[in-house]
């Protein structure tokens, strides 16, 4: 495609190759005055509809599946999208018979970042974007873009939709992006049996890595669908929102900025939008059918969990006006595997990704921090030799890249899972515990705001006796080294003994530190954090207050190379306990869990 020239409050309605669509090009940064069709275009008039003789239109849709096509275990590969598949070509050929009833195939975002797939992404030789690979080879209609889908930066994100992608991409609200900017379209026309449906993409601004574009905009996505709305309705017969922005601004599964799809929905005209398709916040919407709550200011709100768990599938029928009928979730696993599908388009990616998940990186240390159940259970309860482990490698690979940092932190929620114990490390196993594409960070604080961090996490611990909750503790490099004394609430925790590079870290107040950390951090434990202030009033370090910076190193990339050269996560590579981190607790005092 060329870059879009079309004028600004105009935008161009024209065909997308090969399928019986339409892409609007131009920017919804501003009110839209006129859709103008391309040269020959012309859309059929509007089909009339009688209850008598009604047409059904069958979304089926899913999100978030983070390039999880299939999932690796050691008992062989459990297929996923060779299971959807299977439904979509059920459906189609349904609908192949029938003049009453067509499909529309849709994807709410996040198709990347997740799954080892991600790594023949950047690979040398013929780079592929699987996911969009394989829903161009299942006749995927149409799909919005997530936040994660930026992670590899917009060029790459480019040059995968030029070269894998043959369905539009759509993202009504991301302005002025070069590459970017020619290839997706805000919103797209589809031509399902006469049916004219409209579909508007949406993606999230939140948790977007924004230093890949000087010129990177997502402006607010509900400025946007009012800027398009209007415009594009008498095009329309059914017009549906394809948002990756999460459920509500009340989701805790995922950062949601300006809108959810329920604020979304309270604030658009009623009737004017037949559905929303979301994502992002990994909700399971509709598990047993279109629920009361999921249908807001009259608009029905969808959304397929995450990781490929469901399916989903809704009916929109148009008798004298469209309205949802019928929303449900399908199991994948219970829908059964198209083989032919599978050996033609999977297996051959599942060949590819093999040999990187063996891929031998060394030995690990015989040491019951990097086990996994003291990752999932311990991790935020004291001191811990595999993140000890990590946040030195951070340090070492960040000025092995000439980045001079003094010390780096890592958030126990960062690690999804543990390693083999005195055993034989793959590439597998250390992508499990770091599965998304994470990037290094430098933050530059003060000695005194590095005070208030360190203090901030004291009162983030596991407490003993207490459920394990995401409240997002730190773990530090060596060159930091504090005792936590525990108090008889969360509130009278206290830091002590805090020193940097062996002396007391009070005494630096005005010095300025360069701290390296990884991009997701804390995002989780913003749910703990609005609870815990309904029982005991605590402030809290905003880390995104601080001058901030991206190197542009993926953290997986640069753990696993530090893991190759010193042979494995032993315990001379830094695998172990230093004492970095202490924990004391008065017998005077009973500790209360909030």
């Amino acid at each position: 495609m060329t870059a879009d020239v079309t004028p600004a409050g105009v935008l161009r309605l024209q065909p997308y190759p090969g399928r019986y669509a339409f892409t609007l090009r131009g920017s919804a940064a501003a009110s839209v005055d006129l859709i103008e069709p391309a040269a020959g275009v012309k859309l059929p008039p509007r089909r009339h509809f009688t209850p008598e003789h009604p047409f059904r239109l069958k979304i089926l849709h899913f999100n978030d599946l983070h390039g999880h096509i299939c999932r690796f275990t050691d008992h062989g590969e459990i297929p996923i999208f060779a299971r959807m598949v299977s439904r979509m070509n059920q459906l189609r050929r349904q609908a192949w018979q029938r003049d009453d009833m067509g499909v529309l195939i849709m994807s709410a975002g996040d198709d990347l970042v997740g799954s080892v797939f991600d790594e023949l992404l950047t690979a040398n030789e013929a780079p592929l974007h699987v996911s969009y690979h394989l829903y161009s080879a299942a006749g995927v209609d149409v799909a919005t873009l997530g936040n994660h889908d930026f992670d590899m930066g917009p060029a790459a994100l480019a040059q995968a939709i030029a070269r894998d992608a043959r369905f539009p991409l759509l993202s009504a609200n991301l302005h002025c992006c070069e590459p970017l900017q020619s290839q997706i379209a805000p919103a797209a026309i589809f031509l399902v049996k006469g049916v004219r449906v409209g579909v508007i993409g949406l993606t999230t601004p939140g948790e977007i890595n924004k230093q890949w574009a000087d010129d990177f905009q997502l402006g607010n996505p509900v400025q946007a669908v009012h800027n398009i709305l209007p415009a594009l309705q008498p095009f329309c017969d059914v017009i549906i929102i394809l948002s990756h922005l999460g459920y509500s601004l009340s989701s805790h599964a995922a950062t949601v900025l300006y809108a959810g799809d329920v604020e979304l929905a309270r604030n658009l005209p009623r009737g004017g939008v037949q559905l929303i398709v979301g994502g992002h916040t990994h909700h399971s919407l509709n598990l047993h059918g279109l629920e009361p709550e999921n249908i807001v200011n009259d608009i029905p709100i969808a959304q397929a969990g995450y990781l490929g768990e469901f399916l989903g599938e809704v009916d929109i029928t148009l008798r004298s006006a469209p309205a949802v009928t019928s929303a449900r979730l399908i199991r994948t696993a219970l829908l059964p595997v198209d083989a032919d599908f599978r050996q033609r388009q999977i297996t051959p990616l599942e060949r590819l990704a093999t040999p990187i998940l063996t891929r031998r990186l060394g030995r690990t240390a015989n040491h019951p921090d990097l086990d996994a159940d003291c990752v999932l259970n311990d991790l935020a309860a004291g001191e811990s030799a595999l993140a000890n482990f990590i946040a030195d490698a951070l340090v070492a690979r960040c000025r092995r890249h000439e980045h001079q940092v003094d010390l780096a932190f890592i958030d126990a929620t960062s690690l999804r899972t543990g390693i083999p114990v005195d055993a034989e490390l793959t590439f597998g196993d250390w992508f499990n515990v770091m599965p998304f594409a994470d990037v290094i960070r430098l933050c530059w604080l003060t000695g005194e705001q590095l005070l208030a961090l360190v203090q901030d996490n004291a009162r983030r611990v596991d407490l003993p006796g207490e459920p394990h909750m995401e409240r997002g503790f730190l773990h530090f490099s060596r060159q930091l080294r504090y005792r936590i004394e525990l108090g008889a609430t969360r509130s009278k925790i206290q830091a002590v003994d805090i020193t940097f590079g062996g002396a007391p870290l009070e005494t630096m107040a005005h010095r300025v530190f360069i701290a390296a950390y990884a991009s997701f951090v804390r995002e989780p434990a913003l749910a703990w954090q609005k609870s815990v202030n309904r029982t005991e009033s605590l402030s809290f370090f905003d880390i995104a207050q601080l001058p901030t910076a991206t190197t542009g190193l993926f953290l997986r990339r640069e753990l696993t190379a530090y893991i190759s050269k010193h042979g494995g996560v032993t315990e001379a590579a830094g695998a172990k306990r230093d004492g970095r981190l202490s924990i004391t607790q008065s017998h005077s005092q009973q500790v209360l869990s909030l």
